[in-house]
């Protein structure tokens, strides 16, 4: 968009050149506002300390009050890794009966975040309301202009209006030292600036990671084995797939002694390549290692007998003497012999 002639001078006033269209007093009361200010810090949820590894975020909270105004500023998550995305707001509300019109607001990041197209809200009283188009997106901040907007931007002591965006972390971000945010914005009531209020992003640096199989004996063909991935740092989270082969044989989670463990039931014998992928984490490196497992051949089963009934049929001779002589060996086992005429 192109930017306002507020804008303008608000970029005038970081090199120490801005100039408000105001008259002495009002000038004069927006100076008493911004160095009559306390803040103070708070800490939602524990705060992670550098270089542990861990897939919790460390939201953080800074609160400040100038005459009858109060900030609120909050940073989803101060110890970012590369990559992740962190959310960071700004309230502004009223404790006496005098408005305050909002007509821009500039929220200074970290030039190393970027910020995320289409995610730069206005909350009020009546929800969520986008600020693009009338947004001016450049390296170290991002300007919404408000007296462009179909809304308004009113402070009142029944009204907190908060100004909201989410960024990037990027890969070029220093890693353990505190970067700089903050807010700067005019108003009917003066331009205030509050660019390193706070609270500062540490970015964590991404941990190296290992994965290691545990050996397996005495793997048969048709019973159940156990597959053992151990992570370090143990600590890490994540989860360990298991492959056999290129064949994904199923996922463990981490504990957090860092192993992970899947019950696998072969189905040939012989020798077979077994992957344990580690998933990585928020603050750890994804890693891999593949081992052989020897599975032996399942007990045999000998088949069924089978018995087969044979008849044996006899011709009778037709020499007289020949025939008595059967009849007689017949009689003396004990046969019988019916006569059918």
């Amino acid at each position: 968009m192109r930017p306002s002639s507020e804008i303008h001078r608000s970029n005038r006033s970081q090199s120490g050149e801005f100039s408000l269209e105001k008259d002495n007093a009002m000038t004069h009361r927006a100076h008493i506002r911004f160095t009559a200010g306390a803040a103070t810090v708070l800490a939602v949820g524990a705060l992670t300390a550098l270089g542990a590894s861990t897939a919790t975020a460390a939201p953080a909270t800074i609160t400040w009050t100038n005459g009858a105004s109060t900030y609120t500023r909050t940073v989803s998550d101060v110890t970012p890794t590369a990559g992740k995305t962190v959310t960071v707001s700004t309230a502004i509300s009223r404790t006496d009966t005098t408005n305050e019109t909002v007509n821009w607001l500039k929220d200074w990041h970290p030039a190393c975040l970027t910020y995320v197209s289409g995610s730069a809200k206005m909350t009020d009283n009546s929800g969520a309301h986008p600020v693009e188009p009338y947004l001016d997106v450049q390296s170290g901040y991002i300007a919404g202009d408000f007296t462009a907007t179909s809304y308004k931007m009113i402070a009142t002591n029944t009204q907190t209006v908060t100004f909201s965006a989410q960024y990037t972390v990027g890969a070029g971000c220093a890693t353990g030292t505190a970067l700089t945010d903050g807010v700067e914005y005019l108003s009917s009531l003066g331009h205030f600036t509050y660019t390193t209020q706070g609270p500062s992003i540490t970015v964590t640096a991404i941990a190296n990671s290992t994965v290691a199989l545990t050996p397996v004996a005495g793997a048969t063909v048709g019973q159940a084995t156990t597959l053992t991935a151990t992570v370090t740092p143990a600590n890490a989270g994540g989860t360990v797939t298991f492959l056999d082969g290129s064949t994904t044989v199923g996922t463990g989670t981490v504990d957090n002694t860092g192993k992970a463990t899947f019950s696998w039931t072969p189905t040939t014998a012989g020798g077979h390549s077994i992957t344990a992928n580690y998933s990585g984490s928020t603050t750890t490196a994804a890693a891999t290692t593949t081992g052989t497992v020897t599975v032996a051949p399942g007990p045999t089963t000998a088949p069924p007998t089978t018995t087969t009934a044979t008849t044996t049929t006899t011709t009778p001779p037709t020499d007289p003497g020949a025939m008595l002589n059967q009849v007689l060996t017949f009689l003396a086992a004990g046969s019988s012999i019916s006569y059918h005429p």
